[in-house]
């Protein structure tokens, strides 16, 4: 039988294990789409580059607010999940203008900073995953461009869209892990954002897909050396570079977005080839050593 095993990368986890806390970040670059208001107008135009930078902490022990909408209609259901105490950063870059907004964890307001939506509508479901910098809820803004004009709730905003369809798309909401999210990247189908004075002033921008790329703060990928297939026995061969006495953990990227335990051991040598059994024709895998 034919299996399409496919190599991720070989991480180094840097004292950390899957599923702890870590800073995320996301970087993508698309155009200006709209420019509203005189001011903003003087520091961006249509068809203008945009880059965004963000991070923030992942939540999994942070405050998870959850609700659902159901109209008991097979074609339509909604779950929403909202997040705070992350610390939000947030950079938007036109030009030679840079937007920035922070929001700290313990900031007045609602627990809105990340949105995380699941929304099945005709039988088709669709991802969201929204991030938003708001004066309401307790932001900060220190690099505003045109902050003259700012109103009683500027704010900064990017959204990530997956409506990828290949059989069965898990779901963002699976897992109330924003690691997981983050690691979703390369699903995304659409991407856009805005910047908002607060005062009836906007950009409106769209980020392109092919360019997001996102990265745990110190984690640092090194390639597998060799991954095979044995017919026989049905099995994965991962081949790695490791330290005699370290423990690794060989990883597969699960339906949920995460990164769960395959298979462990103890390196003896300082080469490791272990075998592990896939689940089915198609699996990324990773190894991680552990302190």
């Amino acid at each position: 039988m034919f299996r399409n095993i496919v190599l991720f990368s070989y991480i180094l986890s840097l004292g950390a294990a899957c599923g702890s806390a870590a800073e995320v970040k996301w970087i993508g670059s698309g155009r200006v789409e709209f420019v509203r208001g005189t001011e903003l107008l003087q520091v961006a135009s249509v068809d203008d580059s945009v880059s965004i930078e963000l991070s923030y902490d992942n939540a999994s022990q942070g405050h998870v607010f959850r609700q659902i909408f159901d109209l008991s209609d097979q074609l339509f259901w909604q779950q929403e999940e909202y997040y705070d105490a992350i610390d939000i950063d947030l950079r938007i870059t036109i030009g030679g203008n840079t937007w920035r907004g922070t929001l700290a964890s313990g900031s007045e307001g609602p627990p809105y900073s990340i949105e995380v939506q699941d929304v099945r509508l005709a039988g088709d479901t669709v991802d969201f995953f929204k991030v938003t910098v708001a004066g309401e809820d307790g932001g900060n803004f220190p690099s505003f461009p045109g902050d003259a004009i700012l109103g009683a709730n500027p704010s900064l905003r990017v959204e990530f869209r997956d409506d990828s369809d290949d059989g069965d798309p898990p779901g963002y909401l699976d897992s109330t892990d924003l690691e997981c999210v983050a690691q979703s990247f390369t699903r995304i189908s659409e991407a856009r954002g805005s910047i908002s004075s607060g005062s009836g002033q906007l950009i409106n921008f769209t980020i392109d897909p092919a360019t997001i790329r996102t990265q745990l703060v110190e984690v640092e990928a090194i390639d597998l050396k060799k991954v095979t297939y044995d017919h026989e026995f049905e099995e994965v061969l991962l081949t790695w570079a490791s330290t005699p006495g370290k423990f690794y953990v060989i990883q597969y990227l699960a339906n949920d977005l995460c990164w769960r335990e395959k298979s462990s051991t103890f390196a003896v040598s300082a080469e490791t080839t272990w075998p592990v059994l896939p689940f089915g024709d198609k699996e990324l895998y990773r190894v991680v050593e552990e302190e």
